[in-house]
Parts: structure tokens; C-alpha cells; sequence
């Protein structure tokens, strides 16, 4: 059962032991999300509760291969462009948001930090590039190392290469079968805000924050290419094409769970790897 975003972060702990792990040279990995609307059956805390699990997975495996490393505390306040007409979707100006995290970057430099691994599990266009001007100009005024941690399925999301410095870029090798396993209905839709993928991952976590009784009952909403411009329009555009908030279909859940816990440690051991590396 997941109690506290907090647990396992620098929270819990002294200043001293903040300040050894700085001057140990420990890696940080710092959860990052949003509080947004996840449909009727997640909560609000879908994005944070990832990005964090993820930080204690991936903490767990550095462990195991003897190096030490520390979670920041959660950061949740994001930009939501597609999903902030709904109430409780919490949204910050860009601007705002890029300096927030610049100065978050700061004090762990003060603090003896200089490598910072961000995970977001938020896809909103806005928010990712928010997220990397932070990083990019923390990399070029303070002197650290800061990356945003990103599959490599995703970069084209995005534009990028993979080689771009303020990236790591995790490439886990998956089963092919996976991606075949398809409900016939979904295929060309796309499942991405509280749908299959993301009801799965969260029942995984935390399964006391969802309602699968309420799942039963949802019907698929995944979205072909007109509701995509729609989705990115943001505001009643969005809300016209998903009125219940999820972009997906959430009663598939059960064909993605049979894969989800394996996926995510094959996430965890590359990423893991690749800090070390």
C-alpha cells in the first residue's frame, strides 16, 4: 500500500545525512508530475505516484549493485495544457514552472549534488518542454549534470535524437509479443490518459486509488487522429472529445497487466545501468 510520496526521500531524514550524500557525490532521482484529472476511476495523483514509484524502483536496483543514491522530494506542480479545463487539474504558467525547477536545481547544488536524474510520467507537450529549458539552463549556469529520464520509444514524441545532453535515453529490450497482444477494436486508437496502459500501471502500484468497479463500467474513449487535434487543443476542445477526462479504454487494463510488473523492473535494471554507467 502506498502511504506517502514522501517515504524513502531526503525528507525523512536529517540535514546530515542530506549533507553526506552530497558529499559522497550520490546521485539524486527526482520525481516530477502533476496533479490532473485521470478519468472517474484514478486520482488525481496518477503522474506523481508514478514518477515516484518509479524513483524507489530504480533506487532499490542501485542498491542491489552497491551505489547509494537519494530521492527528492516530489515535485507535482506541472503545467496541464489538454486536461486543465477539468477541476482538479492543477496548471502553472511554463515560465513559472521552468523557474521553480531551476531554483529546486539550485539548492541541490548548494547542497553538494551535481548529478540529477528527473522522472516524468506527464506527457503534456508543455510540461516536457518546460521541464527541459529547466534542465538546460541549470546544465549551463550552475555547472551540474541534470537529464530527464525518457524512453527511447518516446523521443520522437518529442523531436529528439537520443543524443541530446539533457537526456538519458532508456532503451529496455521488451518482448515483441507485447505489442502484439491488442484488443481488436483499439487497434490505429490511442490509449493516452487513463486508459489501459495507464489504469494497469497504476492498479500495479497502488491499488487501493483505483476503482475497478467504476472501470467496469467505462466505456473505450481512445481517440483516433481528429480527436488527437482536439485532445492537443486543450480546454472545451478537450473536454468535447473525452467528457469523462480518460483518453483510452481502462476495461483493457487486464490484457496490459499480464505484462506490466515485468516491464517495469526491465525499466528500472536499464535505467539503473545507465546511471551507473
Amino acid at each position: 500500500m502506498l502511504t506517502s510520496i514522501f517515504e524513502e526521500t531526503i525528507v525523512t531524514g536529517n540535514w546530515q545525512a542530506v549533507e553526506n550524500a552530497g558529499r559522497e557525490g550520490q546521485p539524486v532521482l527526482f520525481p516530477i508530475g502533476v496533479i490532473e484529472e485521470h478519468g472517474p476511476h484514478l486520482p488525481l495523483g496518477s503522474d506523481i505516484y508514478w514518477s515516484y514509484f518509479m524513483c524507489k524502483m530504480v533506487k532499490s536496483v542501485l542498491q542491489m549493485k552497491g551505489k547509494e543514491c537519494v530521492i527528492a522530494p516530489p515535485y507535482y506542480w506541472g503545467v496541464n495544457h489538454c486536461t486543465g479545463g477539468f477541476p482538479g487539474s492543477f496548471s502553472l504558467k511554463p515560465e513559472t514552472m521552468q523557474q521553480v525547477l531551476f531554483e529546486l536545481f539550485e539548492n541541490l547544488k548548494n547542497f553538494g549534488f551535481s548529478q540529477i536524474y528527473c522522472f516524468s510520467y506527464h506527457g503534456d507537450a508543455k510540461h516536457v518542454k518546460a521541464i527541459v529549458a529547466a534542465i538546460q539552463r541549470a546544465n549551463a549556469e550552475l555547472g551540474i549534470r541534470v537529464r530527464l529520464v525518457l524512453e527511447a520509444m518516446d523521443l520522437q514524441l518529442y523531436g529528439w535524437t537520443g543524443e541530446e545532453d539533457f537526456l538519458l535515453v532508456s532503451a529496455p529490450s521488451y518482448p515483441e509479443e507485447w505489442f502484439e497482444e491488442q484488443e481488436p477494436s483499439e487497434q490505429d486508437l490511442f490509449d493516452i490518459h487513463g486508459g489501459a496502459f495507464e489504469t494497469a500501471v497504476m492498479n500495479y502500484m497502488c491499488p487501493e486509488q483505483v476503482d475497478l468497479e467504476c472501470v467496469k463500467n467505462l466505456e473505450s474513449s481512445s481517440l483516433n487522429q481528429e480527436g488527437m487535434k482536439k485532445w492537443l487543443q486543450g480546454g472545451e476542445a478537450t473536454k468535447e472529445v473525452v467528457p469523462l477526462g480518460y483518453a483510452g479504454n481502462p476495461a483493457g487494463y487486464e490484457m496490459v497487466s499480464r505484462h506490466v510488473e515485468e516491464m517495469l523492473k526491465l525499466q528500472a535494471e536499464d535505467i539503473a545501468e545507465r546511471i551507473r554507467g
